[in-house]
């Protein structure tokens, strides 16, 4: 249930709609329309650190229940996800053709907090942690796989491109769950009341597509433009809900999560024979998820209904690449982005406010046919105080997040 996080980082500090390698295929599928033929291989290393203090007084937990209830939580993994490209171009006299290939991984997402084994052992539910009510741990997996079209017409200088893309989602999660919303942990005769809901299983897929425009005005300037296609998802699965020492009650369920339009678009001006300077600015409509039910499919029942409201996220980004020598590129790179998530609606897992991005890499010609790359991201997310907490049970408290990305590219010229 993470936003579900964007972690789409292929061919490093050179991602973006001016892209003119095999992940062209994603980034901008009219960069595919050249004479020439790529092998491209990816693998990204994930790293995410985050906390969420749970704040006693303003969530309305009783003194009693603070070590149940309260307090601070930490979540963290490190995630190693692959991708291919490939791409093949033809010139045609006046046009240029290109086709293109890819599997990838643009949006994943795994949260698993922290055992509190100092909790209260009468509470069994308190082992999870105080943000147990929002997520326990969740993985979400969405793999696509992309086959592109470019053409160019060398008059003009100008290119278009679409990648049809077959999108395939897999969800879990697990959370503590109270009929009434709330975080009772044992009813008015003292017996256990809290309860789970397992989300398990779950399977959807969509169709998409990214639509490209690049334009060249002459040998200085490139104008890249990408558009991708919002995919709403329908997820189902099995819910697996328990209360308090009631039996366990199963049930086929679906989950609603849509990814949004994002447009995209990028300048490569060169400012000499060794400096390429690249703008980019992208817009992403997260306006369209305004809330995320899970819906007992045999009777229509919702198992699960939480606020969510989000904004449109815009982004604002510059790029560099310093030709160092004949053979080495260097690559540097700053972002802002502003959050998706509402101060009200912010829970542990769902949430991210605005954040900057500084980045590194390089890009090193082995030889004249093969070039590899790695790059270096930290992505720092603005602290978040919620006072004003929508959710049921409230989430007010403290948030931190930060991750980094270390992006290894390879890419073969046949």
């Amino acid at each position: 249930m993470a936003n579900p996080f964007y972690i789409g980082r292929f061919d490093g500090l050179k991602a973006g709609p001016a892209n003119s390698g095999a992940f062209a295929v994603y980034w901008n599928p009219a960069g595919l329309a050249q004479g020439r033929t790529l092998i491209h291989l990816h693998t990204l290393g994930v790293n995410r650190h985050a906390t969420f203090d749970r704040y006693a007084e303003e969530n309305d937990v009783p003194s009693a229940l603070a070590a149940v209830n309260a307090g601070e939580n930490i979540t963290g993994s490190i995630g190693f996800v692959p991708a291919f490209a490939m791409a093949h171009g033809l010139s045609l006299g006046q046009f240029d053709l290109g086709f293109g290939l890819s599997t990838f991984i643009d949006r994943a997402g795994r949260t698993n907090w922290r055992k509190n084994f100092a909790a209260p052992s009468e509470i069994p539910g308190a082992v999870d942690g105080p943000q147990r009510w929002a997520t326990i741990n969740t993985n979400l997996l969405i793999l696509s796989t992309g086959i592109g079209f470019g053409l160019k017409y060398n008059p003009w200088r100008i290119s278009i491109g679409v990648t049809p893309i077959y999108n395939y989602a897999q969800l879990s999660t697990v959370r503590a769950r109270n009929p009434d919303g709330g975080e009772r942990v044992v009813d008015e005769s003292g017996r256990l009341a809290e309860g789970r809901i397992l989300f398990d299983d779950g399977e959807g897929s969509g169709l998409g597509w990214v639509a490209g425009l690049r334009w060249a005005p002459n040998d200085e300037w490139l104008f890249g433009l990408a558009w991708h296609r919002a995919v709403p998802y329908e997820i189902k699965g099995q819910a697996h809900i328990s209360f308090g020492r009631a039996e366990e009650s199963h049930a086929p369920a679906a989950f609603e999560l849509p990814v949004p339009h994002t447009i995209r678009a990028e300048a490569a001006i060169e400012i000499d024979s060794n400096l390429i300077i690249r703008p980019q600015v992208s817009w992403a409509q997260w306006s369209i998820f305004e809330d995320q039910k899970a819906i007992n499919t045999d009777n229509g029942e919702v198992v699960l209904n939480q606020a969510r409201n989000f904004e449109d996220v815009f982004a604002y980004r510059v790029a560099l690449d310093w030709t160092v020598s004949e053979r080495v590129i260097v690559h540097m790179s700053g972002q802002f982005e502003t959050g998706a998530t509402p101060i009200d609606t912010f829970e542990p897992g769902l949430a991210e406010s605005d954040n900057w991005e500084i980045g590194a890499g390089t890009t090193i010609d082995v030889t004249d046919a093969i070039s590899a790359g790695v790059s270096f991201t930290w992505q720092q997310f603005e602290d978040a105080e919620v006072r004003n907490s929508v959710q049921k049970p409230l989430m007010n408290g403290y948030y931190t997040d930060q991750r980094q990305y270390l992006s290894l590219d390879l890419e073969f010229e046949l």
